[in-house]
């Protein structure tokens, strides 16, 4: 390489290696013809696989690869082209920068539970979209799941895919994928359903959170047999995950919960879970009154961490004094002309420009929808979005993005000291790893308001935030966090800058 480039079908010219496993070899390569970058499997097949085996499951694999690429999804890595070119097969995959789940386990150690579920339902997500469209992935594993710079969760590697309708028998009786995250019934009969898919999503959850995955032993035929005659190890670290790991690790596929109930699951372990919450955060959550009047007064306080969040994912949860870390921010919703004029003396920032106060709401555009929570605000949300609640805040979810909006009815006058107080407290506690603020600084928007944004690092890919507090009233105060990755920052101002000129908050 060296030497010369090396070029595959006179059009993809060979970069590093990705990765390698027992099927192929994974290539970073450039498509000379489009002038991009894309993934290049190389099929390498197992010594075993010779003469009319071998070409069977080549010619197998390049039609399942072909069935594969009709998956459009954003969690799903696109295959564009399948060909055989110097007696191998080849898969031209999406390239997408990223880690894989795996190489964060092994450099990062096990995450916690509520970052699991959020890369659970995105990987849940994908692989129903894979279901409907009747193909079954069969090597659901940390490799396979990539967390991309981009914010994404991507599942890739559909090399091993099975189609509805379609198998493959080899002379060899060769069981393809990685044995760890095999399903019983795969491991006992060859069976492949989506049943088996959800089995190995739960065994990848399950090494997400405890560092191993649920049956490891030291040889493949002791896994294999304790797969299939064992349950498994039981979870230490699981904690609010450990229905849904239950569930989906049963051994019969007939009880095994289903996509709906595991979706369901992983949602509802996404709420606080009060027992989880170390001690030394219970007081500013739960006495969050008491500590946010000690701070500024009477207010709206933002204590930027759910109980069972981790600093991965930074949540607002009100408290009652000015916003606080992350948390949010108040709309650029329109407010009445007889609402006092801002008192806000510095601008808003260059990123984020909030209309002013008596304008009016904008249009409804294409592929957003005009959410109305029961509390009485309104707001523009884009369509797909996934909705929870999570105590008193409401979340709206997708792609790496995370919009949370919080709400007091006791507000808190200054916002730009309570945002500060709050900074300090999360960054000396640890809560953002690579903490590096952009500004905390008032705004024009309503009565009064602040913005707080600044950058950290979660899992290996920098994070941006921007929380703000909103005093709409005497006795009502918001707050909005938005989080994206740094790197889709700027992309994403138009869609925050839409969300805050469609905010009505609740009549008072």
């Amino acid at each position: 390489m060296t030497a010369a480039s090396v070029y595959v079908r006179e059009r993809y010219r060979l970069g590093r290696t990705l990765g390698a496993g027992g099927m192929g070899r994974v290539w970073l390569a450039r498509d000379e013809i489009l002038d991009r970058d894309v993934a290049l499997k190389e099929i390498l097949l197992p010594d075993e696989i010779v003469g009319a085996d071998g070409e069977a499951l080549r010619k197998h694999m390049l039609r399942e690869g072909r069935a594969a690429a009709r998956l459009a999804h954003p969690g799903v890595a696109r295959i564009y082209d399948t060909f055989e070119a110097e007696g191998r097969a080849w898969i031209v995959m999406e390239y997408v920068p990223s880690r894989s789940l795996q190489e964060v386990l092994d450099t990062d150690g096990p995450l916690p539970p509520h970052r699991v579920a959020e890369i659970g339902l995105a990987v849940l997500e994908a692989l129903r979209e894979a279901h409907a469209a009747g193909v079954r992935h069969r090597d659901v594993k940390p490799a396979n799941v990539l967390l991309a710079t981009d914010g994404r969760v991507v599942l890739t590697d559909f090399g091993v895919a099975a189609v509805d309708g379609e198998s493959l028998n080899t002379s060899a009786g060769l069981v393809f994928g990685s044995p760890q995250y095999m399903a019983p019934e795969r491991v006992r009969d060859g069976d492949t359903t989506s049943a088996g898919d959800l089995w190995s999503l739960g065994a990848t959850l399950y090494a997400a959170v405890e560092g191993h995955a649920p049956y490891q032993r030291p040889s493949v035929m002791e896994t294999i047999t304790a797969i299939a005659t064992e349950e498994p190890a039981a979870s230490t670290q699981a904690f609010e995950l450990r229905p849904v790991l239950d569930g989906l690790l049963r051994k019969s596929p007939g009880d095994r919960i289903d996509a709906d109930e595991t979706q369901r699951l992983l949602y509802a372990a996404l709420e606080p879970s009060p027992e989880q919450t170390p001690r030394s955060r219970r007081p500013l959550i739960a006495a969050a009154v008491v500590a946010v009047v000690l701070l500024a007064g009477a207010g709206i306080a933002w204590v930027a961490t759910r109980p069972d969040a981790d600093a991965s994912t930074v949540s607002p949860a009100p408290s009652v004094s000015a916003p606080a870390p992350p948390a949010a921010a108040t709309p650029s919703a329109a407010v009445s002309s007889a609402a006092a004029p801002s008192t806000a003396s510095s601008t808003a920032p260059a990123s984020v420009a909030p209309s002013a106060a008596g304008s009016t709401r904008p249009p409804l555009p294409a592929g957003w929808t005009d959410y109305r929570d029961p509390t009485g605000f309104s707001v523009y949300v884009p369509k797909g979005w996934t909705r929870s609640k999570e105590g008193g805040i409401v979340y709206f979810r997708a792609s790496g993005r995370v919009l949370g909006i919080d709400q007091t009815d006791d507000p808190q006058w200054d916002p730009v000291a309570d945002w500060r107080g709050k900074a300090d407290y999360r960054v000396s506690h640890g809560d953002f790893p690579g903490y590096r603020e952009m500004h905390i600084r008032e705004v024009k928007y309503f009565l009064k308001a602040a913005d707080w944004e600044f950058t950290f690092n979660r899992s290996g890919v920098r994070q941006h935030v921007n929380n703000r507090g909103v005093v709409t009233s005497k006795h009502q105060a918001y707050g909005f966090y938005w989080q994206t990755t740094d790197a889709g920052w700027k992309a994403a101002q138009k869609d925050l800058n839409l969300v805050f000129d469609s905010f009505q908050p609740a009549s008072d």
